[in-house]
């Protein structure tokens, strides 16, 4: 069996799956309250720098980046935990592969904890001088990242009498409004990651600006840890629609677990990010429409995530 068929049996049987545990749920006696169909485009760079000993004044830094990473996303709550899959859903002649596995659960009122499971297949790799002119890009069609990470989110505290958007925003919980209204709560994560990026060449690139030999990596494993805190502003609209906007600051570290010489990537990590969603519930509370978005930079990583979401109640 080719790669490109096992991609394709994997996304069938899960699909296939999901659509049996729906039909089957009152006689397994599972309770499904909705099903959630999601169109996103996250984008997540991981930051190499290169410091080759020996070679004063030379510091390049690879940034690795899926590249057209658009997902379709299908989503069951089974008894209080969100079951998904997400694959690529557009073909370009360039672009990274992906496949992504989700279990959240949603139990606790004003929390939600997530495990999440990632492969991205094809990353561009751009490489820039830090000390000098330079710069290049080149897709390694071969390289892979795999990325397992334990997280939460938690509505924390909020002000006065208001009723926070937390759980309607992050939980998929349908929330009703017929006129102007504000409350600000404050909200925090944490994340535990493994991630590992490999190759059966090398992670790198020989950029033409770079002095020396580049080392081979073809394989980088990296563990870490971070939490953030901040406030989130809830606004209910007329017409049953609502928007948030949150920020968020954090901290946290990265180890690499097995580094090369003159390669970098641990350290301290800081991080802000910003995000703003705004939905739509229909009357009957059946139907969710959400839009949202985040934007995150970081010393060793920044991501861009964007997303359409579809929900519908049972």
């Amino acid at each position: 069996m080719t790669h490109e068929s096992k991609i394709m049996y994997t996304r069938t049987s899960l699909l296939a799956f999901l659509m049996l545990l729906a039909n089957s749920a009152y006689s397994f006696d599972f309770d499904i309250t909705s099903f959630r169909t999601t169109l996103s485009k996250p984008d997540t760079s991981h930051t190499l720098i290169f410091e080759p000993q020996g070679i004063d004044g030379q510091k390049t830094v690879f940034n690795l980046t899926p590249l057209n990473n658009e997902r379709l996303g299908f989503f069951v709550d089974v008894n209080g935990i969100e079951i998904g899959y997400a694959v690529d859903v557009f073909e370009n002649n360039v672009e990274t592969k992906t496949q992504n596995f989700l279990f959240s659960y949603r139990k606790l009122k004003h929390s939600r904890i997530t495990l999440n499971y990632q492969i991205l297949e094809g990353l561009e790799t751009e490489a820039e001088n830090l000390r000098g002119v330079g710069a290049e890009r080149r897709f390694l069609e071969n390289s892979k990242s795999s990325k397992i990470e334990l997280f939460g989110l938690h509505n924390l505290y909020t002000f006065g009498e208001g009723e926070s958007l937390f759980e309607h925003f992050f939980l998929n919980r349908p929330v009703l409004s017929n006129k102007f209204d504000w409350s600000l709560s404050v909200v925090g994560g944490w994340s535990l990651k493994y991630l590992s990026l490999e190759s059966p060449n090398s992670i790198l690139f020989d950029a033409e600006f770079i002095q020396g030999d580049i080392p081979q990596v073809t394989e980088l494993k990296s563990t870490s840890f971070s939490a953030n805190v901040g406030p989130l502003l809830s606004v209910n609209l007329p017409n049953n629609f609502n928007f948030f906007a949150e920020y968020k600051y954090g901290k946290g570290h990265i180890k690499n677990e097995n580094s090369s010489i003159g390669l970098k990537q641990s350290g301290d990590e800081k991080s802000k990010a910003l995000g703003v969603g705004f939905s739509w519930t229909s009357q009957d509370k059946k139907t969710l429409v959400l839009i949202r978005g985040w934007d995150q930079k970081g010393r060793h990583i920044e991501t861009s995530f964007g997303d359409l979401s579809v929900v519908r109640f049972f």
